[in-house]
C-alpha cells in the first residue's frame, strides 16, 4: 500500500521535469564549416578575410540584426566575386550557424550547419533554405522577396531571415571595398 502512494504521488512531482526533459534545446550538427567553405569555393579555404564593423557601417547591422550588440568583426572567405560565411544568429534562445555562399550579391547557398534550439529545425530542409536561392538585397535592406516562414519556427526562420541579410549586406561591403584577391 505505501509502494502504491509513493508512486501516485511522485508521478505528478516527476512529470514536469520529464516534459522539461524533452523540450530541452539538443546541439545537431549537420555539416563541419571547413566542409562547407570547401564545398563552396571548391578548393581548401586559405585565411579568411575580415571585415571589422566602424561606425559607418554598425547603424545599418543594427538595423538588420534589431540588436545594439554584435562582434566587432566578421570573418569571410573569398574567391573573385564569390564570398562564404558563417554566421551565428540567435532563434528563440540560441545560436544558428549557418553557412551562406553569396556571389555577384546573390545569395547562391544557405545552409543550417549547426542547430541548438528545441524546436524549429525543419529550417535545414532544403524545402524551406532553397527559398533563398537567388535573393538580394535591396536599397532599404530588405529581401529582393517574401520568404515563407515555418509554422512553429517563427523565431528560427527570422534568424535565418536575419543571416541572410547582414551576410548578403556585408558582401557587398566587402566588393566595395575592392579588396585585391587573387583567382587561382
Amino acid at each position: 500500500m505505501r509502494l502504491l502512494l509513493f508512486i501516485l504521488f511522485s508521478i505528478p512531482l516527476l512529470s514536469p521535469a520529464l516534459l522539461w526533459a524533452k523540450s530541452a534545446p539538443v546541439e545537431e550538427n549537420y555539416l563541419k564549416a571547413e566542409d562547407y567553405i570547401s564545398a563552396a569555393l571548391g578548393r581548401q579555404p586559405e585565411k579568411p578575410g575580415i571585415i571589422w564593423i566602424t561606425k559607418d557601417i554598425k547603424p545599418h547591422i543594427r538595423k538588420i540584426l534589431r540588436k545594439k550588440v554584435f562582434p566587432l568583426r566578421y570573418r569571410y572567405y573569398r574567391h573573385g566575386n564569390r564570398t562564404v560565411w558563417i554566421l551565428n544568429v540567435v532563434g528563440r534562445t540560441m545560436p544558428i550557424t549557418t553557412g551562406i555562399t553569396i556571389e555577384d550579391s546573390k545569395i547562391i547557398d544557405l545552409t543550417v550547419l549547426t542547430y541548438r534550439e528545441s524546436r524549429g529545425s525543419e529550417i535545414r530542409f532544403p524545402a524551406y533554405s532553397n527559398q533563398f536561392n537567388n535573393v538580394e538585397l535591396d536599397e532599404k535592406l530588405r529581401l529582393s522577396k517574401p520568404i515563407n516562414g515555418i509554422s512553429g519556427a517563427t523565431m528560427s526562420t527570422n534568424a535565418m531571415k536575419k543571416a541572410s541579410r547582414l551576410a548578403l549586406y556585408l558582401h557587398n561591403k566587402v566588393l566595395e571595398e575592392n579588396v585585391p584577391q587573387e583567382q587561382k
